[in-house]
């Protein structure tokens, strides 16, 4: 029997439930549709210009993934900040999603009080705190999701609304069929990589155990892909305690590769993972055999292809396969996936600073 196949992991290895967080993603995703449809919302006083969202670690990938969601179906420029600093462009022209699960963060609170103090239109997204009181003490719309978990397992939370509430303001067309297709995909990708399928069958628990005690590099295949490379690597960090790097095509062909010229004095633990789309051009598609035949057998290389008919279904499918994996890993790597105590010692510090 494979360790990760063993009775009793979870109790030993996943005290605070990190898994069952995960297996709820389908469901949580339902519940956040659900609270942005009920939300109140009134209508924009002007036409925006463009899309900010401001937010960190979760809340800023929810964020690139409405990016992805516009350029696929939209008309609007979005941009991601994770940053204390919004760009200089910001105007009164400018719609800016705050998003901060806690409602603490304090980067996305300096950014809010200066889309305030610009008179930007402002949506707020948040399970409480600070973002919440300035929200509702400044009169600016205000969605309030489920809190006490994880960022990292309250995807569902802090991008389901950003989509639905961009939909209601005529900014995104209907997405209720590719949104249907999503969870579908979701649940039948539960139901394949859960706990209880055996490592045999389990393609989550296979590619962890081909990444164990190597440093992945996570390469997306241009567009949605890249962002999702950048939620594997962070689910990586933080779940299994484990440095892990992202980067796309074809960018990567215009630096990176070169690196791999000197690969064999210093890769002999590294690990590709190639995330990929069925409708990737020619162009793609050469670019990374081309890659692959370059990297030869300085590290090992695998690929999963994205699932689903639609932008969405595919780019949570490779979202929702990256969680489980990061988990798996943390499992082999023997530590507590919900501990971030380097985390929580770094804003005790920061704490410090008035």
């Amino acid at each position: 029997m494979h360790k990760l196949d063993e009775r009793g992991l979870l109790t030993q290895l996943d005290p605070h439930g990190m898994m069952a967080l995960t297996l709820d993603f389908p469901a949580q995703c339902e519940r956040a549709m659900q609270i942005a449809s009920d939300a109140p919302l009134p209508s924009l006083p002007r036409t925006p210009r463009q899309i900010i969202v401001c937010g960190m670690g979760g809340s800023a990938i929810g964020g690139d993934y409405l990016h992805a969601l516009f350029e696929e179906y939209g008309n609007l420029p979005v941009q991601v900040i994770r940053d204390y600093h919004l760009p200089h462009s910001v105007d009164a022209h400018t719609l800016v999603f705050a998003v901060s699960y806690s409602g603490n963060t304090e980067e996305t609170l300096a950014c809010y009080h200066q889309a305030w103090e610009r008179g930007a239109m402002i949506l707020a997204v948040s399970s409480g705190g600070e973002l919440q009181q300035r929200a509702h003490a400044d009169g600016v719309p205000h969605v309030q999701v489920p809190g006490g978990q994880p960022p990292r397992t309250a995807l569902g939370y802090l991008f389901i609304p950003l989509m639905r509430l961009a939909e209601r303001l005529g900014l995104l067309p209907d997405l209720s069929q590719p949104y249907a297709q999503m969870l579908t995909r979701l649940v039948q990708t539960r139901a394949a990589l859960q706990m209880e399928v055996p490592y045999e069958q389990n393609l989550a628990k296979q590619l962890a155990q081909a990444l164990h005690g190597r440093i992945p590099l996570i390469y997306g295949s241009g567009g949605a892909r890249a962002t999702v490379a950048l939620r594997w690597k962070g689910q990586i960090n933080e779940n299994a305690k484990q440095h892990a790097f992202a980067y796309t095509f074809p960018e990567l062909n215009h630096n990176e590769i070169l690196g791999w010229v000197k690969a064999a004095e210093q890769a002999q633990n590294w690990s590709v993972i190639v995330l990929r789309d069925p409708d990737e051009s020619a162009k793609i598609r050469t670019r990374i055999e081309v890659t692959h035949r370059l990297v030869g057998e300085r590290a090992q290389w695998h690929e999963l292809t994205a699932e689903g008919a639609t932008q969405l279904e595919r780019l949570m499918h490779l979202t929702y396969f990256g969680d489980f994996v990061s988990l798996y890993l943390a499992f082999l790597n023997g530590v507590d996936p919900e501990n971030i105590d380097y985390i929580n010692i770094l804003k005790a510090e920061l704490a410090k600073i008035h």
